[in-house]
C-alpha cells in the first residue's frame, strides 16, 4: 500500500502550482477589461481634443 507524503523528490507539477496559475489567469482576465474600457474613453477624449484644436485652428 502506497502513500502519497512524500512531495519533496516530486518533480510534477504540485497543484498549488495549477492553483496559483488559474489564480493568475483569473485576476488578468478581470483587470484587462475595465483597463481596455478606460483606454477607449481616454482615446476617444483625446480624439476630440485633437479635433477640435483642428477646428479652431482652421478657423484662425
Amino acid at each position: 500500500m502506497s502513500t502519497f507524503t512524500d512531495n519533496t523528490s516530486s518533480t510534477g507539477v504540485s497543484i498549488w502550482k495549477i492553483v496559483a496559475i488559474v489564480i493568475a489567469i483569473i485576476v488578468a482576465v478581470s483587470l484587462i477589461g475595465p483597463i481596455l474600457h478606460a483606454a477607449f474613453w481616454i482615446g476617444l477624449f483625446a480624439l476630440a481634443a485633437v479635433g477640435a484644436y483642428s477646428l479652431f485652428k482652421s478657423k484662425g
